[in-house]
């Protein structure tokens, strides 16, 4: 009797665990489409800059993929382009796991996503100027093989 009750036991914590961990692709959602899913709840947000940081005075950005999970959490997050070279990807990438979210009407599934955005550092003020720096971080067709 007891043997027969811990089998059970032990079945049913495998399959709420099993529940939880989605591993089905998330799906991918351009970074213009994200907010159509998800919208981003942050106030604010806090990123973790090394001491001697390399090249973080210049214009730059990087670009960021990441799953939005089921709980408005971000994971899976990867540095996808930096410029110039240095630490402006340690520290979007710092920013990008203190993201949170919350499903959109759309999304009231809380379907998880895959999707990506580019954080700008030390922007010139022309606009010009600020739109050549951001390019240099575009990415196009990236794919949960990305990650």
């Amino acid at each position: 009797m007891i043997r027969t009750m811990a089998v059970l036991l032990l079945a049913g914590c495998g399959a709420a665990f099993a529940q939880s961990m989605d591993t089905s692709p998330p799906r991918l959602v351009q970074p213009d489409k994200l907010a159509n899913w998800w919208t981003m709840i942050n106030s604010s947000v806090e990123a973790d800059v090394p001491n001697y940081a390399k090249n973080v005075q210049a214009p730059g950005c990087a670009t960021v993929s990441f799953v939005v999970e089921a709980n408005g959490n971000t994971s899976t997050i990867k540095v996808q382009r930096v410029v110039p070279d240095g630490d402006f990807g340690k520290i979007a990438r710092s920013i990008a796991s203190g993201l949170h979210f919350e499903p959109t009407a759309f999304n009231s599934g809380r379907e998880r996503v895959f999707s990506w955005l580019i954080f700008p550092f030390n922007l010139p003020a022309d606009p010009a100027e600020r739109t050549a720096v951001m390019q240099k971080c575009a990415v196009d067709g990236l794919t949960w093989k990305d990650r």
